[in-house]
Parts: structure tokens; sequence; C-alpha cells
């Protein structure tokens, strides 16, 4: 095997999608019409260097759960384990589900080949896509392995981390690069650099891969609520993230109805609707979402549940990152 072989696990999405004409960014996905990986690959192939294509569950991603997930990093995990393993492996999938899904690679896989993951906010037969880029760039950044995390997300010409990017614009091709500092860029002639700081390795990326996840529900803090949100969920969950206002602060009644699902027996999560800085500490019997998006929480818990964390494991894994 080439020592600069990349896999391509391509899941479909936007950046394989066809759209109505060169000006459609907006309206593609209604075309039904997507390119294999193949034909995506075609016109930059010779830039690309030797890529081993793998079609894989082809759809958009917000369609995807956690059987496919799973199933995708056992497959990681043993691409990583074969004798002779790629140098790299690049994921590309809808920009939609991309957060959550590279968090749980990140949580699940330890490496030691690289896992790049990326999308495309641009259908390929767009004016100024970004989908030839993004995928040549990740073929780089996997191919490179310098970047200190098992797991990275690539897009727009930067490298971030998968527990820190979040998608910040619906249609920008800078939706993932705003969102979170870069741990490295891609520059001209597709060189790597890589400029951020270590970071912790996942306290369940070698945890056995649980079959199924306990229902976690996330719900959202707005004024004048009376907890009835609260109430409702909690009655279906075993665990529940509330991403509240501000710093993560909710009504009264929502808080009453809080206290009453955990003397039920959930497990609560305070997190934040904005996007950066601490969760205050107004709840002490509250677990806190310090730097996760109240999705990425919401992951972390019920992984973290399914696998019996204790409290202070918990803590650890929705506190592995923090974001300023």
């Amino acid at each position: 095997m080439s020592a600069d072989l990349v896999r391509w696990i391509a899941l479909g999405g936007t950046i394989q999608s066809v759209g109505h004409d060169p000006l459609d960014a907006e309206r593609y996905f209604l075309t039904g019409q997507t390119l294999s990986p193949e034909e995506l690959l075609a016109p930059v192939a010779e830039y690309a260097g030797p890529v081993d294509v793998q079609a894989w569950a082809s759809r958009p991603s917000h369609l995807l759960g956690w059987d496919e997930v799973r199933d995708l990093v056992t497959h990681l995990r043993a691409i990583a384990d074969h004798p002779a393993p790629p140098a790299g492996i690049v994921v590309s999938c809808g920009s939609n589900g991309l957060e959550e899904i590279a968090y749980l690679l990140w949580l699940l896989y330890p490496g030691p080949v690289p896992v790049v993951v990326t999308a495309a906010m641009r259908p390929p037969s767009a004016i100024g896509s970004d989908a030839l880029p993004n995928l040549l760039d990740s073929f780089a950044v996997a191919r490179d392995g310098s970047a200190p995390s098992p797991v990275t997300v690539v897009s727009d010409g930067t490298v971030l981390h998968p527990a820190e990017a979040f998608k910040a614009h619906t249609t920008g091709v800078d939706t993932f690069s705003r969102s979170a500092p870069p741990m490295g860029i891609i520059e001209a002639h597709r060189r790597v650099r890589i400029t951020g700081r270590a970071t912790p390795t996942s306290p369940l990326a070698r945890r056995e891969l649980p079959s199924t996840l306990p229902r976690v529900s996330l719900l959202e803090s707005h004024l004048d609520s009376d907890g009835s949100s609260v109430r409702a969920l909690a009655a279906l969950s075993e665990g529940l993230v509330i991403a509240g206002m501000g710093a993560g602060f909710v009504t009264g009644a929502e808080q009453q109805a809080l206290d009453e699902a955990r003397e039920a027996g959930v497990v609560i999560c305070r997190a934040a609707r904005t996007p950066f800085g601490p969760v205050a500490p107004v709840d002490g019997d509250a677990l806190r979402a310090n730097g996760l998006t109240p999705q990425k929480a919401r992951i972390g818990l019920s992984l973290g549940l399914a696998l019996s964390l204790a409290r202070p494991e918990l803590e650890e894994l929705l506190d592995s990152t923090t974001r300023d």
C-alpha cells in the first residue's frame, strides 16, 4: 500500500450534489441528482494524490442516526488497526450533520491514522463551489498527519477541532471557519501549517461502542417559559440538556421543573444558548456543558450514560475542551 494513500469515505451531501444550473447554490437539493465520488474527483484527480474511494450511506447527513455512525466508527477503527493502513482517512458528509458526526468520531475514534471530516456549502455544479477545494485540502491534511488531534474538521482553508467547530451560517462557505479558532491552515499548493495547541484526547476514544443510546433530550430556555416543556421531555428521558439564556440561566418555573426531574432520576446538564463563554455555576447539582454547544453536550451526555460513567467522568467529558 502506498505510504501516501488516503482512504476517502463519501457519505453524500452537498459536496456530491448537482444543482439546476451554475447559479444554483440554494435549491440544488430539489433536483435529486448526485455525483458518485469518482465523478466528483475526476476533474482534479491528478492533483489529489493516491486516493482509495469508498461510498458509504450516501444520504443527507441530517437523516443519519446512531446506528450508521456507530458502524462508521467501527469501520474507521478497523482501517486504523489494519497491518497496512492508509496514511489518512477523509470522511465527507453533509454540512447539516457535520458538527455532530465529527464530534462523535472524535469522542470514539482513538487513531493513530488521522481522520479528517469535511463538507461543502455549495454543490460542485455551482460557481464558486467549495466542494473540490475542501476535498483536496482534506486529502492534504489527512496525508500530512501533523494535526494534534486524531479527528479534525477541514473547511474553508482551515483545520478545526471537532469539539469546537459548528455550523455558524446557513449558506456561507465560511460557516465552519468562522465558528472556532483554527488549529491550522492550508496554504498555497496544499501545504499544511499547524498552528494550534495540543488538545486532550477524548476520554471515550478506546471504549466499547454501545449498541444503543439512552434518550437525552434537548430544549432551549426562553423568556416566560412555564416549565411545561421541561416536564414533558423529562418524562420521556434519562437525561436532559437545557440551553439557558446568557450563561445558562433559566426561568424560575423551569428551575422548579428541573429540580423535579432530577428528583425523579433524570440527569440534568446546563448549557448556554450563546455560542461562546462558560456556563455559570448557578445550579450546583447540574452538570455543565463548558465549551460545548448544547447539541454536542446532548451527544456527550447520552454516550456517557450509555457507558455508565460516574459523575466525575461525566464532568470531565462535558468539559474536555473549552472555547473562550
